[in-house]
């Protein structure tokens, strides 16, 4: 078997998914960012609730980590490697305040025209990762999710808990969806699956002591998230299994606030 090429890489991280049980790594987190070049990075395996302290990277963490090509016949999308985890080190954080400038000078130039185009750029290409804005917003939706997980995805985990002192995973029984119209004027309504909004709801239930009031508390953030007043770009990408390649999830996104002239603040 040919050795997988590796390399050296310094990236932002932008993308960290709500973890997803797994039958070989109990359980997996597809976190992403943007290199150094300016290209959309994919790292995965990362079993990110079992890093070591130090190693647990937020969003907008920059990092260093070794990184190998994975094996073509489990994923051959040109952004996927598989990092090194012992190499990884954070070593800066881009903060927020009145900084959003220095974290668009990352994602702006990976901005496609639209979703429209990612989904031209995948089948020619196999482009599996982009950032884009929508043309414009149809709603936000917080559904029930009948999608379960499989009886081998839950015993990979509680085998798993049987040694750890982590947290059960959860599988939040909700769907977050955002819908759009893309560049050519054609309506998506995709998933969205940032950590950030799955915690949200857990939070927000255990505060308020329901499932319900929870789902309206993120609805309520997705409909600021989505707001005129904000600049919404969203992070979208597909799966391994090449069936399924043309089927994107929203992965993540960013909405710095919007001045009233259309600039950033």
């Amino acid at each position: 078997m040919p050795e997988l090429e590796s390399t050296q890489l310094r990236l932002m991280v932008t993308v960290k998914a709500y973890p997803t049980p797994s039958t070989k790594y109990e359980e997996t987190v597809c976190c992403a960012g943007i290199s150094e070049d300016l290209e959309w990075i994919r790292l995965y395996p990362v079993p990110y609730r079992d890093l070591p302290g130090q190693g647990k990277f937020r969003k907008y963490d920059i990092v260093e980590v070794t990184a190998v090509r994975r094996e073509p016949h489990k994923d051959n999308r040109p952004e996927s490697w598989r990092p090194v985890l012992e190499t990884m080190k954070i070593v800066d954080h881009i903060e927020p305040k009145n900084n959003w400038e220095a974290r668009l000078d990352w994602i702006r130039p990976t901005i496609l025209d639209g979703y429209a185009q990612l989904l031209e750029l995948q089948e020619k290409e196999n482009k599996s990762l982009a950032a884009f804005r929508p043309n414009k917003i149809l709603g936000v939706r917080v559904r029930p999710d009948t999608n379960r997980w499989s009886a081998k995805q839950l015993d990979a985990i509680n085998q798993g808990d049987l040694f750890s002192s982590k947290e059960p995973l959860e599988q939040v029984p909700y769907r977050f969806q955002i819908g759009f119209e893309d560049e050519i004027g054609k309506p998506h309504w995709l998933s969205l699956i940032d950590w950030e909004f799955f915690e949200l709801w857990r939070g927000e239930r255990t505060r308020l002591g329901s499932e319900e009031k929870a789902c309206e508390q993120v609805h309520k953030k997705l409909l600021q998230v989505t707001s005129e007043d904000r600049d919404l770009i969203l992070f979208a990408g597909n799966q391994a299994d090449p069936r399924k390649r043309q089927t994107f999830m929203l992965l993540g996104c960013c909405w710095p606030k919007l001045d009233l002239q259309g600039r950033l603040f």
